[in-house]
């Protein structure tokens, strides 16, 4: 796919001689010219978000690393504009501000990468006023930087490539009469070039002929930033992107759970407070002790918090000591959350099981079946997400501060969520402990390792070790066609994978399923556990019971209503 076809449409191109009134910010950005060039970029990111979506190397409908970049520099541009308006604000400041708001609403490896991107940029930035094609330059060897040490295993034909050779491409077009604008020029060549590579570089993506999801989006970002500077004007659109449909399985009780934990009574009091070095850690400990549940994080110049308490005009008192207060924001949450947990107490099972006071856990899924398993197994928290729905850092931080326990381990259950979820450790005083679960079987098995006389870190010993005990098969639809590992693929075939890796097809599910089984060695299997996700049929359950049975007699089959999205079937295999 031609990287340059994501992005042109919808935009006027780059002119060759802008006109004058934009000929500064040809040369360098103030503060608020940099909140205007990340409001463009954005607007251009805006259209191409399903078709970065499209390049998810399996052809199954989840991908999702345009919507988690999107959302991520949407609340990058949030914090940004928190930072305040005007024309003496300092791009070092707005920069800042971006790169705590992506920290805050950083979603699945994309939005984490994209994060510290933002963060290398602001390290580089500190105390500028304005930002000029040297600083960028700096900034942007400061991102490739922090955005490699942010992976494990760094592999190359990524995201991480094309930021680092942008960075490259700054570096060289750095010359003592060189404008901002052609600084961002080179990058974007050079982003744009290393992205057309990335087939050659990473198999995988060359068998699906796509180019890396995450490299399309920071091309069509830095194309945007270029825009802006060279004066070109891009529409915002006129619909906002919107969560995938996933999100709609959201019941208002379990997000308000999650948001308030078992304290849903009192105000929750939301607000920003901007000032002149701010001493966070004594803001910290004045205004979390007129409350509960207190989420408080910032910088010297900005600090956001979050809590509940009785009496909100006294913590609002309080933060007006410190600097001005901005989107306030005071609901009354008791008489709703304790109507709405006597309604789910009435119609269903009694309060689920919590790990207090010791260690909490904290879990992601979607679907109602599978939130229940992991709820009866002890989870404290169960986050809304998974594919396509990648919870933000602030989700799981704000679900880690509601469980009733000083210690934590956070279970992500999607390999793309592990990078937000380590983002969270950093974030709170609990102590967090993350258990790098990937699939839903995995989570499951770690959940039932747990030992409530054991520590923390015995527990997470042996949740880390019981993700070996299980093996993850996933049956779905294919979106289009496809060659991947030596499996082909037709568009709506059902494919079969194994712990992540496209290894079955066909137009028979249950023959795709015994496909994957037979890549497990089922005769050693003590027990195999199956998921019923809402794309199945009424009777696929029952059906593939039946010939698992006739098949392996010996073999114990408990077969589940998951109510996952996207996969008809999630099996595990311990």
């Amino acid at each position: 796919m031609d990287p340059n076809r994501l992005h042109s449409a919808g935009a006027t191109g780059v002119p060759a001689e802008p006109p004058a009134v934009d000929r500064d910010r040809r040369v360098r950005w103030s503060g608020e010219m940099l909140v205007s060039a990340l409001e463009t970029a954005i607007a251009l990111f805006a259209p191409n978000v399903s078709s970065i979506n499209a390049l998810n190397v399996f052809p199954v409908p989840d991908g999702d690393t345009g919507t988690n970049m999107y959302h991520t520099l949407q609340a990058a541009l949030g914090g940004a504009r928190n930072v305040g308006a005007g024309d003496g604000l300092q791009a070092g400041q707005v920069l800042a501000g971006a790169a705590h708001g992506a920290l805050m609403g950083a979603r699945g490896n994309s939005g984490v990468i994209l994060y510290q991107i933002l963060a290398g940029l602001a390290e580089r930035a500190q105390d500028v006023a304005s930002l000029d094609g040297r600083i960028l330059a700096a900034g942007l060897r400061r991102a490739a930087e922090l955005a490699y040490g942010a992976v494990l295993d760094p592999v190359e034909g990524t995201m991480l490539t094309v930021i680092r050779t942008a960075a490259e491409g700054a570096e060289l077009a750095v010359q003592p009469d060189a404008d901002l604008t052609v600084v961002l020029d080179g990058a974007y060549e050079a982003a744009a070039g290393a992205l057309r590579r990335t087939p050659e570089m990473l198999d995988i993506l060359r068998q699906a002929g796509v180019v890396d999801a995450g490299g399309s989006g920071l091309v069509v970002l830095l194309d945007g930033l270029r825009r802006f500077s060279a004066g070109v004007t891009i529409q915002a659109p006129t619909n906002q992107v919107e969560e995938t449909p996933d999100s709609a399985s959201m019941t208002f009780l379990d997000q308000v759970e999650l948001s308030h934990g078992g304290d849903g009574f009192g105000y929750c009091t939301n607000f920003l407070v901007t000032g002149d070095s701010i001493p966070l850690e004594t803001f910290r400990a004045e205004v979390s002790a007129l409350g509960t549940s207190a989420v408080i994080v910032g910088e010297l110049s900005a600090v956001k918090v979050h809590l509940h308490t009785g009496n909100p005009g006294t913590v609002l008192e309080a933060a007006l000591r410190y600097g001005e207060l901005h989107q306030v924001r005071i609901d009354n949450m008791s008489a709703q959350t304790r109507r709405l947990l006597d309604e789910r107490a009435a119609g269903g099972p009694t309060a689920r099981p919590r790990i207090e006071p010791g260690i909490g856990i904290v879990t992601v899924a979607n679907g109602s079946g599978l939130i229940a398993a992991l709820r009866g197994l002890g989870a404290s928290e169960v986050v809304p997400g998974g594919p396509t729905l990648n919870p933000s850092t602030e989700d799981l931080l704000r679900a880690v501060e509601a469980v009733p326990a000083s210690r934590v381990i956070l279970l992500p259950n999607d390999g793309n969520i592990i990078p937000t979820a380590r983002q969270v450790v950093r974030l709170t005083d609990k102590v967090v402990s993350v258990v790098p679960s990937r699939t839903i079987p995995q989570g499951i098995s770690a959940l039932s390792a747990f030992n409530f006389d054991a520590d923390l870190a015995r527990n997470t010993e042996e949740m880390t070790g019981a993700l070996e005990w299980v093996r993850s098969l996933a049956v779905g639809r294919a979106s289009r066609d496809a060659s991947i590992n030596g499996v082909t693929v037709r568009s709506g075939e059902f494919i079969g994978l194994l712990d992540g890796e496209l290894c079955a097809a066909g137009d028979d599910a249950l023959q795709v399923v015994l496909d994957l089984l037979a890549q497990v060695e089922p005769e050693q299997a003590e027990l195999v556990t199956i998921f019923i996700g809402e794309p199945a049929g009424p009777d696929l359950g029952a059906r593939v019971t039946a010939v698992l049975h006739e098949s392996y007699p010996d073999l114990a089959v408990e077969v589940s209503a998951g109510g996952q999205p996207h996969y008809d079937l999630i099996i595990s295999v311990e």
